[in-house]
């Protein structure tokens, strides 16, 4: 126990002593975890927010989006699906605005309904009424943070203004959505009684990927068609988190070894001083893991403290960053594997020498 008391300490002292090379070794890795969140977390991003199949479906247009924008289908396709021993939820989905800069996603729901289908969190105000007499509308809160909203602001959507009357948060792409009264979505869009989307149970007759007459298709709500499309990118990114950590792993095992060769007369001296092999070891391993773990435990702290204002909005939704406990939890097995691969390397390259090899000078 004293052993390794000592050798701690020596490991701590001799850190201390070469700060300014530990200190360029520590940024090295807090920047490449911090990528390597960062990058995991727009992949994640895409998972969270636009993937959360739930356990219902929706009929719209056949090739569009239904839940986000492109399907209007006839009120008499409700008629068809109540026929069908259906309760159809009708829901509109567009986006309003002259350019990308002003553009606003709009969800047009059945209020008494809507909250079952989507159980949100209300951040502030509260929720839509069904029968309202003026226009209003509750907004997620990335449109609200992004346009400076509140409840009983004025949100003006294709020249008509809607009161505000709450916030809410839901974690997926709807939280850059308005939604209003399916009543007062169709009356902003021209639409009569068209809607985008009717949602039914799953069971039946019905099933996700079904073809009906009239160029309607059925698919699983909430699994958003988009993050196909956007498949290269994602497939893209994760290589580019992969190349990253076996980068870091390499770079970091090369640095580490050479920090352990300068390190070999100061090994073989504890060798001869009588410190056996897991001493030295010890000694290795305790400043790989001081470095790696303050290094990883800053870069992930940054890349938390960051994401948030990388956010970019494109086609009326905001794309950023996702942290949460999974891609941290994958940062943290980066850096274990950094780590182990490090200690690994270091101990292999002091180990498998004699005493009299340690303490020789060359120069």
């Amino acid at each position: 126990m004293r052993a390794a008391a000592v050798v701690v300490g020596l490991a701590l002292r001799d850190m201390r002593s070469r700060w300014r090379v530990m200190a360029a070794l520590g940024v090295m890795v807090a920047l490449t975890v911090g990528m390597v969140v960062l990058l995991d977390g727009f992949v994640n991003s895409t998972e969270v927010r636009f993937r959360h199949a739930q356990s219902a479906l929706v009929v719209q247009q056949q090739g569009t989006v239904g839940e986000f924008a492109g399907s209007r289908i006839p009120a008499s396709v409700g008629e068809m699906l109540r026929a069908e021993g259906y309760d159809p939820v009708a829901e509109v989905h567009a986006v309003a605005g002259t350019s990308g800069a002003d553009a606003v996603m709009i969800a047009g729901v059945e209020p008494d309904r809507y909250r079952q289908l989507d159980p949100y969190r209300l951040v502030s105000g509260r929720h839509l009424r069904a029968g309202e007499t003026q226009r209003t509308a509750i907004v997620g809160t990335l449109l609200a943070d992004r346009r400076g909203l509140r409840p009983g602001d004025v949100l003006r959507l294709r020249g008509r203004d809607f009161a505000i009357v709450g916030v809410f948060e839901l974690g997926i792409y709807l939280d850059d959505a308005a939604i209003v009264p399916i009543g007062d979505a169709q009356t902003l869009l021209g639409w009569g009684s068209d809607v985008s989307v009717y949602v039914v149970p799953e069971g039946g007759a019905l099933a996700d990927g079904t073809l009906l007459d009239g160029g309607l298709a059925v698919a699983t709500r909430g699994d958003i068609a988009l993050v196909g499309e956007w498949a290269p990118m994602i497939a893209l990114l994760v290589a580019s988190v992969r190349l990253l950590a076996l980068g870091a792993v390499a770079v970091l095992v090369i640095a580490l070894w050479r920090l352990a060769w300068l390190h070999r007369i100061d090994l073989g001296v504890l060798r001869l001083l009588g410190f056996g092999r897991r001493v030295v070891a010890a000694f290795l391993g305790v400043q790989a893991a001081v470095l790696v773990a303050t290094a990883a435990f800053l870069g992930g702290a940054g890349a938390v403290f960051i994401a948030p204002y990388l956010a970019r909005t494109s086609l009326a939704v905001a794309t950023m960053p996702v942290v949460d406990g999974t891609v941290l939890w994958r940062a943290a097995a980066v850096g274990a594997a950094v780590l182990a691969a490090a200690v690994a390397t270091s101990v292999l390259a002091v180990q498998r020498r004699s005493v009299g090899d340690l303490i020789h000078r060359d120069d």
